[in-house]
């Protein structure tokens, strides 16, 4: 055992130890160092780069930059970037609204009628359009309801409290609304028309327009919707079913009398309505007398109102008035060959026909029908006759079968009756079914009495014809 008498030995230190106690003797050195030099600056009045406050806290904040996260950097770019999209879709938001707001005034201008003899002034609807007309019907009336047209009374006795009439007529709400949506389209693409109508325009591209604005505005989809006839164009002494055909450069003149005349439809429900185009007031009160005898003829049709009562009533309004052109006074008359007519579904000409002159037949309107009421006053003979460059064709309402032997015939014939049915068409609309340099099958087709050509019908040259037709009612 170790006793505790005994000499102890010297204790020895670590390396480790010994490391740091000489690394604790440079540090002491180094900050004398750092003293000195302080004092010297301090002496020689410089101040230390490195070690002074402001510029420390000038790295933290670098630092502290540094340290912010790219995710973040990116967010504040893709802020920045939808507010730039906002603000542009806000500039192209109010760029829009400003060129629609014009397009409407546009659209009210065509209100003033002055520049034309003899047709009223628009007033303003319960519809919002555009110039040129790009808003459909349906969309302006969202809820499907229709304005109502002129109701004009019976002259004849009141239907409005009978009740049987009244509970006969919901029965046909359906196809009164439909009748309406064609009517408001006709309302809306005439309108236009008569704001666009000018000396100077080629006819073929007034009828394009005219067609064309149809078609948007009634969402033209062959036999749901869409027009009912071509856009007539009929010049002076032409009465009706004239209209260009394809190269045909015919242009409007200032002492021209044009009869503008198409049809609009919705499920094979159609509207005829046609006016008369002049610019020079010699023409006045040939306007004037198909006018006066349109609307007498109007007030005189009815339930039970008889066909030769209404065109006595027609010519009698009509030879109250004469014209005089160039020096030389002309008596007015109707046109005997022509007349009003009943309108059925997919059907212009239904049948009955409505004189407008004496001596027609003892025939009576009936409840729930249609006409077209239209008249023809002319400076000529009053009889018209088949004039050539046919551009008017319809397919037959009733044709019996007839072989045909002609491949691009019967092709043809097809896409008539899937795109047309028994409604009229141009010569100039084949082109857009398909179908190119069509004169030859289409002549097959009339000679064989699938399809009958309109030919315009003519007074004698020299002579003018005006027109007016609307289409009523039988409630």
């Amino acid at each position: 055992m170790e006793s505790a008498d005994k000499e102890k030995e010297p204790e020895q230190v670590p390396a480790k130890e010994e490391k740091l106690i000489e690394g604790e003797q440079t540090k002491k050195k180094k900050k004398k160092k750092k003293k000195k030099k302080k004092k010297n600056q301090e002496q020689t009045g410089e101040t230390p780069a490195e070690n002074t406050p402001d510029i420390e806290e000038k790295k933290e904040e670098e630092e502290k930059k540094e340290d912010v996260p790219k995710e973040g950097a990116e967010e504040g770019e893709k802020k920045k970037k939808k507010k730039k999209k906002k603000k542009k879709k806000n500039a192209e938001g109010e760029e829009k609204k400003e060129e629609e707001s014009k397009k409407l005034e546009e659209f009210d201008k065509a209100l003033d009628n002055s520049v034309f003899r003899k047709l009223g002034d628009w007033k303003s609807g319960p519809f919002k359009q555009t110039t040129p007309p790009t808003i459909p019907v349906d969309e302006q009336f969202p809820d499907n309801i229709y304005s109502i047209g002129e109701i004009v009374e019976y002259a004849k006795g009141s239907r409005k409290d009978n009740e049987e009439a009244k509970a006969k007529e919901r029965l046909f709400n359906y196809d009164y609304n439909l009748m309406r949506k064609a009517a408001e389209v006709h309302r809306q693409v005439r309108r236009y028309a008569q704001s666009i109508i000018r000396p100077g325009k080629k006819l073929i591209d007034l009828c394009d327009e005219i067609e064309n604005s149809v078609r948007r505005l009634i969402r033209a989809d062959k036999l749901e919707a869409g027009l009912a006839f071509p856009c007539g164009t009929s010049v002076n002494s032409c009465a009706a079913h004239f209209a260009p055909n394809p190269g045909d450069n015919k242009i409007l003149k200032e002492n021209d009398v044009v009869k503008f005349d198409f049809g609009t439809h919705c499920k094979g429900l159609l509207i005829d309505c046609a006016w008369t185009v002049a610019f020079n007031p010699t023409y006045d009160n040939l306007l004037q007398a198909s006018k006066d005898a349109t609307y007498t003829g109007l007030k005189l049709c009815g339930i039970d109102a008889r066909f030769d009562e209404i065109g006595e009533a027609i010519q009698e309004a009509m030879e109250a008035y004469e014209v005089e052109i160039n020096g030389k006074t002309y008596p007015i008359h109707p046109i005997r060959n022509l007349n009003g007519h009943l309108v059925e579904r997919y059907h212009i000409h239904a049948g009955k026909s409505v004189p407008i002159c004496k001596g027609g037949p003892q025939t009576k309107m009936e409840e729930g029908e249609v006409y077209a009421i239209e008249t023809f006053a002319t400076t000529g003979k009053g009889l018209v006759r088949d004039d050539v460059d046919t551009s008017h064709y319809m397919k037959q309402w009733e044709s019996n079968p007839v072989p045909i032997r002609n491949g691009r015939a019967k092709a043809l014939l097809k896409a008539i009756e899937n795109n047309f049915g028994t409604l009229a068409f141009a010569r100039r609309w084949i082109d857009s079914i398909g179908f190119e340099k069509a004169l030859v099958p289409l002549k097959a087709l009339v000679d064989s009495g699938a399809v009958q050509a309109y030919p315009p019908l003519t007074d004698i040259s020299g002579s003018y014809v005006s027109q007016f037709e609307h289409t009523i009612l039988l409630r």
